[in-house]
């Protein structure tokens, strides 16, 4: 009989594991191989400040995240971490190890040298007080208490693949279908004639907007711009891009000789992208009508868009929270079941907030975990 399963190493997995001694991980694979991807390899293990500051950056119930923020705050992750031997590297509030190496934040989490099971839950069930969890390996487990960290759909490579969610699902939980979050966009009319160009822009869907850098590529967007407005689409949706505002009185008077694409104050190639032969044309001889369709491509411009699900890190939807008790991360329906991380029905931009989330919601379901 198992103390405490906890079904998925990854952050949230491997954070709860370091708390709870008498702990069992449940990975198919190699833990951690999710975080090591993040921050591209240096792993943004947080963002600095306080939780108000925090909230606008999070996607779901906010009195839940509020809640659980509070419970594990980024500074109590840095000085867990530090603990743990990891010194912090400030960069604009994005929190890093100061070597730069996700690894030393794996290794930090697995320093306790965690007890891990190499198989697939494939099925869970609570019968007479205790968890029956079957793997892929034809193994029935028995656990006193389950925490599923099984992580949600994105990168399935990496073992997040949705699995959780049948399991969840198998024990009445309600589960909001996953959509993909932190990704890249595909853009209708297309931009590739910009590809690998970095521009800052502000997309907007309805009363809803980021603005923040994007990288042109040959499908559409990516870059941080895109990534923290994927979770606003559910498939192809029609937004509106600003790249830039323009004073066309002025740009006739000053810059009348000069060809539209050299006076704009974006890329001579971008502005090809976005106004096609227009862009060619000298400021001066530019037409009243082309003005306004100038005006309105460059301020407003209307697209296409759907998340790409392959770049997806992370995924909005999940274990609906309304069934999570956010005090100790229990579930409301069966008692000796908690959750932790994306499984969870709350997503967030990028730049540290994810894996806040995981850690926060592990650090919760520990101290409940450790007083049962």
């Amino acid at each position: 009989m198992i103390d405490t399963l906890i079904i998925g190493g990854g952050a949230a997995g491997l954070y709860a594991s370091s708390l709870l001694p008498r702990s069992v991980i449940l990975e198919r694979g190699s833990c951690g191989r999710k975080l090591l991807l993040t921050g591209g390899g240096r792993c943004n293990y947080t963002h600095n400040g306080d939780v108000t500051s925090l909230l606008p950056h999070y996607h779901g119930s906010l009195p839940f995240i509020r809640k659980v923020l509070y419970s594990h705050t980024p500074d109590d992750i840095i000085s867990r971490f530090r603990k743990l031997g990891i010194e912090p590297e400030d960069e604009n509030g994005k929190i890093f190890p100061q070597r730069g190496d996700a690894h030393d934040i794996l290794h930090a989490l697995t320093s306790h040298n965690p007890e891990i099971i190499e198989s697939k839950a494939i099925s869970i069930k609570k019968e007479d007080g205790s968890f029956q969890i079957k793997t892929d390996h034809g193994e029935t487990l028995l656990a006193k208490k389950v925490l599923l960290a099984a992580g949600g759909s994105a990168y399935p490579q990496t073992g997040s693949d949705g699995s959780g969610f049948i399991l969840a699902s198998s024990l009445c939980h309600t589960v909001i279908p996953a959509r993909p979050a932190l990704a890249a966009l595909a853009l209708s009319p297309s931009l590739r004639k910009a590809e690998g160009i970095t521009t800052g822009i502000t997309l907007r869907k309805g009363k809803k907007s980021v603005s923040d850098t994007a990288v042109i590529t040959a499908r559409g967007i990516s870059g941080p711009a895109a990534e923290n407005f994927s979770y606003l689409l559910s498939g192809q949706e029609e937004i509106t891009i600003s790249f830039c505002q323009m004073d066309m009185k002025e740009m006739r008077a000053s810059k009348g000789a000069m060809l539209l694409k050299n006076a704009l104050k974006l890329p001579p190639r971008l502005s090809i992208a976005i106004l096609g032969d227009t862009a060619e044309k000298k400021v001066a001889s530019i037409s009243a009508k082309e003005e306004r369709e100038i005006l309105g491509k460059l301020s407003a411009g209307r697209y296409l868009a759907s998340p790409i699900a392959q770049s997806a890190m992370s995924t909005a939807g999940g274990v609906d929270t309304s069934e999570i008790n956010a005090a100790t991360m229990e579930s409301r329906l069966v008692p000796g079941l908690f959750f932790a991380g994306d499984i969870i029905n709350v997503d967030a931009d990028c730049g540290g907030y994810s894996l806040t989330w995981a850690f926060a919601t592990a650090y919760t379901a520990s101290l409940a975990l450790s007083a049962m």
